[in-house]
């Protein structure tokens, strides 16, 4: 029925655009006739479509009848196939019982081997044995994923791959690569592999980027204090058994070392201000205790071979010995009273700038303290302002601010030393100075 009352409206709508389709008239009578003979066309048409509309009707209950049959025969299929349905459920049911049971400890078994190819997958994938042999771990990552039960051959590849993993980790290989030198660019080169631990080429370490699958070069070797650098050109070098450190955490260590700062590094880096004044001090305080130390040395020699001879020389003892030539024929209290004054002439030059040493020696602690206190002081602040989320930036704060105490308690030490030297050396001197005139003075009084 809704498919007759749709040929109706189609064929009125295209008679209905054939009348306005109606051609240019050049006079109004052409146009009188067109009108008509389209509105005769018009009539024609609607007298057809009610005709068929008519001739259709009779045919209407024979297609609802025949849609009601229909219906009926997908009720009774629908019906059948729900039975069926609900028959295959319960087969199902117990099949998949059957399948539990049959199965037994293989269920727990497939499991087993599923979590030991994921293990194995993550241990082959970050091992420096695929290096030498990448994408090993993807066929143990297929299998760890894999609902059906493993076949035969899969079993055996995870047995192979465990045994190989096993068996490399005990191996010293040499094998060329392609790797990525410090510039980014490829380069090839052979490579030694030492067991699953370290990567070494060219007497450098070398790090294996897990993630890209790349062998890379380091952009600045570990500067361990043992130098384990310098086992390298040895390991490679050798014939036979040589020592090598092997890093047991797999390069994370290497990783870590090539980080760490030299103590030159930390000065360069933390010292400021403050850690430059140190150094200064230092500097200045060595320079006039070497100073000291090669004039008082001299002055030693000179007056060492000046007490073996009467003579007078330039040297401190020879002068002493001038005033007491000089003065020899006065009396004892005169005599005494210019020898003093002659020794005390010479102290000032026995004993000069050995206090400054000594003062530097004190003030480098006290300067190494106040850098570290305005050090700490800084490291506080930007905890105020930025809190401390992260410990290790306050950590490296109070590791730089201790810097300059370090540098302090460096200067002092050797200050101090020298101090002692220096003064004992100066104070040998006018010992010997004090000693000779006394020993001059009893010489004359034993002449008169």
């Amino acid at each position: 029925m809704n498919k007759t009352i749709l040929t109706s409206l189609l064929a009125a709508f295209v008679s209905l655009t054939q009348v306005t389709q109606v051609e240019a008239a050049d006079s109004l009578d052409t146009l009188l006739n067109k009108v008509k003979n389209a509105q005769r066309i018009e009539s024609k048409e609607n007298r057809d479509r009610l005709q068929r509309f008519r001739s259709d009707r009779g045919r209407q209950q024979q297609l609802l009848n025949d849609a009601k049959a229909e219906l009926a025969r997908l009720e009774t299929r629908a019906d059948e196939l729900k039975k069926q349905f609900d028959t295959n459920e319960v087969v199902l049911g117990e099949m998949s019982e059957q399948l539990r049971i049959k199965l037994g400890n293989l269920g727990e078994a497939v499991g087993v081997v599923r979590q030991v190819s994921a293990d194995a997958a993550a241990t082959v994938e970050n091992s420096l044995v695929s290096a030498q042999k990448p994408n090993r771990h993807k066929s143990l990552e297929e299998l760890a994923g894999r609902k059906e039960i493993p076949t035969i051959p899969e079993l055996r590849e995870l047995w192979l791959q465990l045994q190989t993993e096993m068996t490399e980790q005990g191996k010293i290989v040499q094998f060329d690569a392609t790797l990525l030198d410090k510039n980014g660019s490829e380069v090839n080169k052979p490579v030694t592999r030492i067991g699953t631990f370290n990567l070494i080429g060219d007497g450098e370490f070398l790090t294996y980027n897990r993630k890209t699958g790349n062998i890379e070069e380091l952009a600045k070797q570990p500067k361990n204090p043992s130098g384990v650098t310098s086992y390298i050109g040895n390991f490679q070098s050798a014939n036979g058994f040589a020592l090598f450190p092997i890093d047991p955490s797999k390069g994370t260590i290497v990783e870590r070392e090539k980080d760490r700062e030299t103590w030159a590094e930390r000065v360069q880096n933390y010292a400021g201000v403050v850690g430059v004044a140190i150094i200064i001090v230092l500097g200045l305080g060595l320079i006039i205790a070497l100073e000291r130390l090669g004039v008082l040395s001299a002055t030693g020699a000179k007056m060492r071979k000046q007490a073996k001879t009467s003579t007078p020389g330039n040297n401190p003892l020879g002068r002493v010995i001038s005033v007491y030539m000089a003065n020899k024929d006065d009396s004892f209290e005169n005599l005494e009273l210019k020898l003093d004054e002659a020794v005390l002439k010479e102290l000032p030059k026995l004993e000069t700038r050995v206090s400054i040493i000594k003062i530097f020696a004190a003030v480098s602690p006290l300067m190494g303290l106040l850098g570290t206190v305005t050090g700490m002081i800084e490291t506080f602040q930007g905890i105020t302002l930025y809190g401390a989320g992260d410990p290790s930036v306050m950590a490296d704060g109070i590791s730089s601010a201790l810097i300059t105490t370090v540098l302090g308690i460096v200067a002092a030490i050797p200050l101090i030393l020298l101090h002692a030297f220096v003064s004992g050396k100066s104070k040998s001197l006018v010992h010997m100075l004090e000693e000779q005139s006394a020993g001059l003075i009893a010489q004359h009084t034993e002449g008169k």
